[in-house]
């Protein structure tokens, strides 16, 4: 029972209550369980449920309050509730909102495109729902949800708009908010079979209430904390959202006014926000909207009920109007690790590794066996990742992450110059990846390394597994031989075109078969496939490719290396680099906010997503772990030179592996 109502008056509430969140839940896809996620945020999706609570109400209000709702009645306040889901599914998008009551919102967990159509079959659930209740309530459902659109289509149309209207913004808010409470009185007066004026009379209540509700919610935008509301607050402003109290303010202040005219920085929207709580429009507000609550009162007062259930539908609608619930606000967990240079590797480990690069010969002194750029890549806090199946198995993830360093600094190079010496460096390292390792096809350190590591990484695995690896690292040669080349002839890539390119010379394929040895686990291609793991994969990746790039841009500019985006920004927009840099460093932001709520939803997700086996939590644990590694990149000692670190003889290594044209390929096993 909602602690604002009544029990001796509406006894059957909390009970009816309980069948609407029966009633509620995903929208189901014939034979396809695993995006049934998609519509379903938990079982406090719906929170207070207040306006299938308004919908009970007005039923009861106009029938016996002592007679449980009848089952065309808890499905009408289920539908309205799911009309109002469903929009704030493209709300979250509009607003690029990262959050929901919460938790991470759908467009933060399953990309944009998935958040509307998700938001799309919620909301045509609630006009099937309304259509089986009667002709008349769709109807009813369809006007509304014109009603809503024309709010948001106002509100979209006035951002940033210093001289919006008070009317302007009254249409706004009768659309976006009210339409919908007062829908969720008409259809529970709509079930009681009473006159069409009473009908009206609660659906007027609900709008006003709508218009008070509203008020409310922007003036606690202005003047509440966070760990108040338990959500992001002072969001209006800088969106370019100005609400009654900013427009009353705007119009007799001029400073106000001229802030407005133009995105704020934060300093600029704590300035702005201090100037229209001081100029006295808050309190201005707060009186509209009890104006409007007394308004919606009133619509009860001619309405021949019993006078209890007037007073308690009233006490209810005034009791949740001030929506601050004190109590700690859910934050972020950064994914970040603490910055510890040099610590982490274990001691083991970097005995082992120290001597695996001098018997291989990638290093040929100790200086070299240091290298920031290979070693220093390595060292992760152990906090970062959780423990290696057994010593062995983590030997040799550590030996194939420098293998792969090595392989990465062969082509990118800045000292190799001659395209048909890509080519070369190319055929013979896939050569080298198919030769048999007890009979290699020639010697080399880049050949030995790898036959080392080979027969270990492949232990235990599947035959599928190992061609799919072998064939990922095929690719991203090929891809790492494009960079090459167009590194060489000075081509930078459009924006659109970087992640894909970025992403085809990243071995992401390569990482993720790595993990998979690490934790001696394999990642199923159904959960690969899933639209919210792809997203995940996606968004960590960005990231992580950008962070590097950022840290790494001096040198990446030094050796023109093509797939860097604050190059590409420079290059396609012609901005200075200072303006590419923070534009680049914005997109960061964003990304790693959605990134940091999308990596505390994916356990959630893989417990309950079927197929898995049981093992939700394992897989989920190995991309918390990817994920962390691969954050970890621009905090690492790849990006500082140390003075014990000396770097490699790279050509000395490439003509060792260099395969040219006119020499045949070795046949394969």
């Amino acid at each position: 029972m909602p602690r604002e109502i009544d029990s001796a008056v509406f006894p059957h509430l909390e009970a009816d209550l309980d069948r609407v969140r029966d009633v509620l839940g995903p929208v189901r896809l014939e034979g396809r369980p695993e995006l049934a996620a998609l519509t379903d945020a938990g079982p406090d999706t719906s929170r207070r449920l207040v306006r299938p609570t308004l919908t009970l109400l007005s039923y009861y209000l106009l029938t016996d309050p002592a007679v449980p709702a009848e089952d065309r009645v808890v499905r009408a306040a289920a539908a309205v509730e799911l009309l109002h889901v469903g929009s704030l599914y493209h709300d979250d998008v509009v607003d690029h909102a990262y959050e929901r009551r919460g938790r991470p919102s759908a467009n933060v967990v399953w990309g944009s495109h998935m958040a509307v159509l998700g938001g799309d079959s919620v909301m045509l659930t609630s006009v099937r729902m309304l259509a089986e209740v009667g002709g008349r309530e769709v109807l009813a459902g369809a006007i509304a949800g014109e009603q809503m659109c024309a709010g948001m289509v106002i509100e979209a149309a006035d951002l940033y708009v210093a001289s919006r209207s008070e009317q302007s913004y009254l249409d706004a808010i009768d659309g976006k908010t009210a339409a919908v409470l007062s829908l969720a009185c008409r259809v529970g007066a709509m079930q009681a079979g009473r006159h069409e004026q009473e009908e009206e009379a609660l659906a007027q209540f609900g709008r006003h209430f709508g218009l008070a509700y509203q008020l409310y919610d922007d003036i606690l935008d202005l003047t509440s904390t966070a760990e108040e509301m338990g959500k992001p607050v002072n969001a209006d402003l800088p969106e370019g959202i100005y609400t009654l109290p900013v427009i009353r303010a705007a119009a007799r202040d001029g400073d106000l006014a001229h802030l407005l005219r133009r995105a704020m920085t934060g300093e600029q929207v704590a300035r702005a926000r201090e100037l229209v709580v001081a100029s006295g429009a808050v309190d201005e507000a707060q009186a509209m909207a009890d104006e409007f609550m007394d308004q919606a009162a009133g619509q009860l007062a001619a309405v021949p009920v019993d006078p209890r259930a007037r007073h308690a539908m009233t006490a209810y609608a005034r009791s949740i109007l001030d929506r601050r619930t004190p109590g700690p606000v859910a934050s972020r967990q950064s994914t970040q690790p603490p910055r510890a240079h040099g610590a982490g590797l274990p001691p083991r480990v970097a005995q082992w590794l120290r001597s695996w690069l001098l018997d291989t010969g990638l290093a040929v002194s100790p200086a070299e066996a240091d290298y920031h750029r290979w070693t220093g890549a390595i060292r992760i806090p152990a906090q970062t990742l959780s423990p290696a199946a057994d010593a062995g198995v983590e030997q040799t993830a550590y030996g194939m992450a420098v293998l792969v360093l090595a392989w990465d600094d062969l082509f990118e190079d800045p000292q190799l110059r001659d395209p048909e010496a890509v080519t070369a460096l190319r055929r013979g390292m896939v050569a080298m990846l198919r030769q048999d390792p007890q009979t290699p096809w020639r010697p080399g350190a880049i050949a030995t390394a790898w036959a080392s590591l080979w027969p270990r990484l492949r232990e235990g695995r599947t035959t599928r597994w190992q061609e799919r690896f072998l064939d990922s690292i095929e690719e991203w040669f090929e891809a790492a031989e494009r960079e090459a080349h167009h590194r060489i002839n000075g081509y930078i890539p459009s924006v659109a075109d970087y992640l894909p390119l970025r992403m085809s010379t990243s071995g992401i394929e390569t990482a993720l078969a790595c993990m998979e040895v690490y934790q001696d686990r394999e990642l199923p291609s159904k959960l690969r496939n899933h639209p919210v793991i792809r997203r995940l994969e996606e968004l960590a990746f960005w990231v992580t490719f950008v962070e590097n790039d950022l840290v790494g841009l001096d040198q990446d500019e030094a050796d023109q290396i093509p797939y860097n985006l604050v190059r590409a920004v420079r290059h396609e927009t012609g901005c200075t680099r200072r303006e590419a840099v923070e534009q680049v460093q914005r997109q960061v932001a964003e990304h790693r906010a959605q990134l940091e709520a999308l990596i505390r939803y994916v356990p959630a997700l893989l417990r309950v997503l079927p197929g898995l086996s049981g093992r939700g939590k394992d897989y989920a644990e190995m991309y918390v772990n990817i994920t962390s590694v691969g954050l970890w990149g621009r905090e690492s000692d790849r990006y500082e030179q140390t003075s014990a670190s000396a770097a490699p003889d790279l050509e000395r290594l490439r003509r060792e592996i260099y395969l040219p044209a006119a020499e045949p390929a070795p046949t394969a096993p």
